[in-house]
């Protein structure tokens, strides 16, 4: 087969997504990022999610921060993505973590940054990373930024057109969840941040980042 000579065009839609889940069975504080209003809170913990803009290019422009971007890709490009969640000042300590739905092949890389944030739970295609610290804004006098879960997608040299008309259109979504840590050790919050996006108790590695 052979590699595509010309420039390969297809839009990859890329959402920051939010679903709000709050169960009254649960008596912990929660909040998880929300894709159109941006920004939940939940008891008293408040925490958003965001990227920055990119051009047709898939590069990072001056402007303001969205919830979406979409992407124009080629063989080889690498494309600017940067999900970074925020705990709103005010918010009481909590666990940190984000939830990636990637529907993307090998193709396609992500440069996730394991020295920040470290896998909990994978099921092929999902996968949920915690933040390697606990973030407290109670006492903050500014929002808290955390670092990006990733910076980058990088298309392989090696796509061709046959693998663009197969992939079609795909997404790759990031849900940022927050839970306090008060009566709650790191091992707990993973089982309710893994309840939450569905994942089997299979799925899930536990890490204590108190430790």
């Amino acid at each position: 087969m052979k590699k595509t000579k010309k420039f390969l065009v297809l839009m990859l839609s890329v959402a920051i997504i939010v679903t709000v889940a709050v169960s009254p069975t649960i008596s912990w504080l929660q909040s998880q990022s929300e894709s159109v209003v941006n920004t939940f809170a939940g008891g008293k913990i408040s925490i958003e999610l965001d990227e920055a803009p990119v051009d047709e290019d898939g590069k990072e422009i001056d402007g303001d921060r969205v919830t979406e971007n979409s992407y124009t890709y080629v063989a080889g490009s690498v494309l600017d993505k940067d999900p970074t969640p925020t705990i709103l000042m005010g918010s009481d300590e909590c666990y940190v973590f984000l939830y990636l739905e990637n529907s993307l092949n090998d193709l396609f890389s992500l440069d996730i940054n394991t020295t920040d944030w470290t896998l909990v739970a994978s099921n092929g295609e999902n996968s949920l990373y915690i933040f390697n610290s606990t973030v407290d804004a109670s006492d903050a006098t500014q929002d808290v930024t955390l670092t990006p879960i990733f910076e980058h997608v990088t298309v392989s040299t090696e796509l061709t057109a046959d693998d663009i008309e197969a992939l079609g259109e795909k997404t790759l979504k990031v849900t940022a969840y927050a839970v306090q840590t008060e009566a709650l050790d790191c091992q707990s919050a993973i089982d309710l941040a893994a309840e939450q996006f569905s994942f089997a108790s299979t799925d899930i590695t536990y890490v204590d980042i108190n430790a």
